[in-house]
């Protein structure tokens, strides 16, 4: 099944649609006209649509680009209904580059905002329709700051706060708060929708709540990984390469045995700061996974699982 589609790429960065935005739009369309709007207001609410979403596009690559100048690429942007996400090669532990990049994307959200009322400071537009759909489009954007301002971990609120957090106490410390904050948020977040009947909250509040946990599990165990590899001790070599002493064994090409968790690999990535690694059975490379793929099998729940069933997916 299709889950997105590209629909170009800018620096290397591939943009992509999910499918679910297919469904949005037809819904939008075909509310317009059974309100008896007709079918000129039907494709002008489209339009202020994808308008709107070209702004949370230009916030994603925001956060893109403030990564690549710290050497952090991203794989891709995917737009969906409930807003965008970058997938960023890597989180950095650095605070002060979390914190630049995660504020990145509201930045880029003030810009426009401050564009659009110069224009309409300079166009002299009166109450055109122009000007009524920039006014639109600019309180939109002034919402999107306020919105992803919310310590709402891993949006970028949530980040930002844990980057100012680790300045004081430790990464994983950080974490563990900024993920236990997102999660209250998120059921917030639930509570909201449900009384209000925003039903676009509910799916929102989910993806929170289970992604500040997700994260949270992740860097804990790649702590607890750094820590047994520290009380272990320097590498020792075998016949296939170097293993932590009383860990299970890592081959110094980058291949990790298929039997291990996905969780344990990620930390293993993560320690080493490789952003793939090779998958190898009976002394042979059976595929290779990602970073990403790996985060994404957290996310959904799986870091328990061995790492071969990536392959399988």
């Amino acid at each position: 099944m299709i889950k997105s589609w590209n629909i170009g790429s800018v620096r290397g960065i591939k943009l992509r649609i999910h499918w679910t935005f297919l469904p949005l739009l037809v819904w939008i369309f075909a509310s317009a006209v059974s309100s008896g709007t007709g079918p000129a207001q039907a494709i002008s609410s489209i339009l202020s649509v994808v308008a709107i979403f070209g702004c949370i596009l230009l916030h994603e690559l925001g956060h893109a680009f403030a990564a690549q100048q710290f050497g952090i690429g991203t794989r891709d942007i995917t737009l969906l209904p409930i807003g965008g996400v970058a997938a960023l090669e890597r989180i950095p532990r650095d605070p002060l580059q979390e914190l630049w990049i995660a504020s990145a994307g509201p930045l880029v959200n003030v810009a426009i905002a401050m564009i659009i009322f110069a224009i309409q400071i300079i166009g002299g537009l009166g109450n055109s329709a122009a000007n009524n759909f920039l006014s639109s489009l600019m309180i939109v954007n002034v919402a999107l700051v306020l919105f992803n301002l919310i310590p709402a971990f891993p949006m970028d609120g949530g980040r930002i706060l844990r980057s100012l957090l680790a300045f004081r106490i430790r990464y994983e410390r950080a974490t563990a708060i900024a993920a236990r904050t997102g999660q209250l948020c998120a059921v917030g977040f639930g509570i909201l929708g449900l009384s209000s009947g925003n039903l676009l909250m509910l799916p929102l509040a989910l993806f929170v709540y289970v992604a500040a946990g997700a994260e949270n599990r992740m860097v804990q165990s790649e702590h607890a990984a750094n820590a047994s590899r520290t009380d272990a001790g320097p590498l020792q070599s075998n016949s296939r390469g170097f293993c932590w002493a009383g860990e299970n064994k890592f081959r110094n090409d980058g291949g990790v045995p298929a039997s291990l968790s996905i969780q344990s690999v990620a930390a293993w990535l993560a320690n080493q700061r490789r952003d793939h690694c090779k998958i190898v059975e009976s002394g042979r490379v059976i595929g290779e996974v990602t970073r990403s793929q790996l985060a994404t099998a957290i996310y959904r729940g799986l870091g328990g699982g061995p790492v071969s069933l990536l392959l399988a997916a």
